[in-house]
């Protein structure tokens, strides 16, 4: 017989232990499960904080869209769109890529829109197929808009959840939650939140282009790659700007390499050189395969760059669609010095303005931003002091800095703060960095709350900020350049004036009983397609029609464009307001049209009020 053991026979793996036997299984510490249901519960306040940020973001979005009027650039986009989904036509208006203009034209064709006329489609020039159209559906011109402007919100909601991821990956949870408020609550986010433009989107694909990109460089893996070269495919198909992405990506490519930062040097330079294909795949499969392959020689050419390229290759072929190559060389002419005028601190001018973008940085960002941005500084300075690589930084910042030396010294379109909005995101996810990592987890940040707080108080502020100046977004000026609508000497265009404020000038003028006013108006929609009974004015003595006026902001500080009629479109006109500078105005609708009564007698009261 085999000898007999006094030891218990050992249980099976996941079996009970025997009666009376010692469980010698191992167990979680007790201290680790009530710190396993700690994160478990901060998960879920950090999930409810991000949901509530972007349910307020989207709320006062679409409060914004279902405000503002047709703006001026709008009335190209939507129905270029709906041509490029429908007919495969991207020729209507080519002076931006279709894919946000094709993605907006979907709900409106869902509702039904109708396309323009043959015959304004025949001259393939942008405003006449925009006047078109808006008379085609005058009857829904607003629903039509505001459907169409819920697929920029969409994106908008997409680009605040990439600056909380990144910025999540860089800084922890409290930094993450503090870049995605500063996004959500930013006027300037909620402003092109609400319209049918180019601006948000190019902001979230250069973002999604430099996290893809650091996620590459720190890594080595393809999935991040893939990540990079489909971002770069889509920011060519949104904008022209998006020419700039690969030398900024090589720029931290050489970077990241010379610190030894890169994971895998060789992977990152060989990704590198793949982007450039695949940015042509993009734009072939954007444009549906329309490129010709025609000699430099045989094109024609507007703008000087490509007139001297011509000149000097004819026999080149570029692999670019026809359409992409066409709205490339109008964006070349465009953003030529001297071409297009500039309105800066009270004067109108054709020559660069260099400082144009910081000054309006500086007036059309909310107070509270700006002071984030110089702590943060700050703080980032102090670390540096302290031997803390800057790492992390360097593919933020990099890329900013870039995109606004462009705006500065390669092109003329100081048209708006606007162009600068990719700036927007990439200081949103820096921000993140004002919140110290470990607060919730050491004795020492608990000491430190201050840090912690700060940042909060500073988000609380820019919230009072906007909502001060909602749902006027696109006319919000800080407090030191006098407030919404009231700094429009210092910068104008779409900082302030884009043509939004027909629905809130229709209502002021409901309020106080008013009927008929002469009107210089700044948009490419006809006020009466909003039911406004108005004389167009193009100076002089206002006539026997009415005793009040309106006036868009952009020719009251004295610029000069055309102006849209219900008669068709003027050449353009030049107004000279200065009498009427220094006398208040009766109302100030949207913050971007002044309402003035210019009759002999006195100004009737608002309906209701004063």
């Amino acid at each position: 017989m085999p000898p007999r053991s006094d030891r218990p026979p050992r249980p099976h793996a996941g079996s009970a232990p025997a009666r009376g036997a010692v469980d010698r299984r191992p167990r979680a510490p007790a201290a680790r499960r009530p710190r396993a249901r700690s994160a478990a519960l901060a998960a879920r306040h950090e999930r409810a904080a991000v949901a509530l940020l972007l349910a307020l973001h989207v709320a006062l979005a679409v409060w914004g869209a279902a405000r503002n009027s047709v703006t001026f650039d709008e009335s190209f986009h939507l129905p270029a769109g709906i041509m490029a989904v429908t007919r495969g036509d991207f020729g209507v208006s080519t002076v931006n890529p279709p894919l946000v203009k094709a993605l907006a034209a979907l709900p409106a064709l869902a509702l039904g829109a109708r396309p323009p006329d043959a015959a304004a489609l025949a001259t393939r020039n942008q405003q006449t197929v925009a006047m078109s159209f808006l008379r085609a559906n005058a009857a829904d011109l607003q629903r039509l808009f505001f459907a169409a402007r819920l697929v920029i919100v969409l994106l908008s909601v997409l680009l605040g959840l990439l600056v909380w991821r990144f910025s999540r990956r860089l800084h922890g949870p409290g930094g993450a939650l503090v870049s995605l408020a500063f996004y959500a609550l930013a006027p300037e986010a909620l402003a092109h939140a609400g319209v049918v433009g180019m601006d948000l989107a190019t902001g979230l694909a250069l973002l999604a282009c430099v996290y893809a990109w650091w996620g590459f460089a720190r890594s080595g893996r393809w999935g991040w790659y893939a990540g990079a070269a489909a971002a770069c495919g889509a920011a060519a198909l949104v904008r022209f700007t998006a020419l700039l992405v690969p030398p900024v990506l090589g720029l931290l490519a050489l970077l990241a390499h010379a610190r030894g930062w890169a994971r895998r040097p060789a992977r990152l330079w060989l990704g590198w050189a793949g982007l450039a294909p695949a940015i042509l795949l993009a734009l072939q499969i954007g444009y549906a395969g329309r490129t010709s392959l025609r000699p430099l020689g045989a094109f024609e050419a507007v703008s000087p760059a490509f007139r001297s390229l011509g000149r000097a290759a004819p026999w080149l072929r570029l692999p670019l669609p026809d359409d992409y190559l066409r709205g490339l060389d109008l964006q070349s002419r465009d953003a030529a010095p001297g071409l297009s005028q500039t309105f800066v601190l009270g004067r109108i001018t054709r020559d660069p303005v260099r400082y144009y973008f910081p000054l309006a940085l500086a007036v059309k960002w909310p107070l509270a931003f700006l002071a984030a941005l110089g702590l943060r500084a700050a703080v980032a300075l102090r670390r540096r002091r302290r031997g803390v690589p800057a790492r992390d930084q360097a593919f933020l910042l990099l890329p900013a800095a870039a995109f606004l030396a462009a705006g500065m010294f390669l092109v003329q379109l100081n048209a708006g703060v606007r162009y600068m909005f990719p700036l927007l995101p990439l200081l949103c996810v820096w921000l993140g960095g004002l919140v110290p990592r470990a607060a919730a987890r050491t004795a020492a940040a608990a000491r430190a709350g201050w840090r912690a707080a700060l940042p909060l108080a500073l988000v609380a502020v820019q919230a009072l900020e906007t909502l001060a100046a909602a749902p006027w977004y696109l006319a919000f000026f800080n407090g030191l350049a006098g407030g919404t609508g009231r700094g429009d000497f210092i910068v104008n265009d779409s900082n302030v004036d884009w043509g939004q404020g027909l629905i809130a000038l229709r209502e002021e003028l409901a309020r106080r009983g008013i009927g008929r006013i002469h009107l210089a108006y700044h948009g490419t929609v006809d006020p009466a397609l909003y039911g406004i009974d108005y004389v167009p004015y193009q100076g002089g003595v206002p006539g026997p029609e009415s005793e009040w006026l309106a006036v868009s902001s952009y020719f009251f500080v004295g610029l000069r464009q055309r102006m849209t009629t219900t008669r068709g479109v003027t050449l353009p006109v030049e107004l000279d307001f200065r009498a009427l500078w220094p006398v208040p105005p009766v109302a100030h609708p949207a913050g971007c049209i002044y309402l003035f009564h210019v009759g002999g007698g006195p100004a009737p009261p608002r309906a209701g009020g004063r």
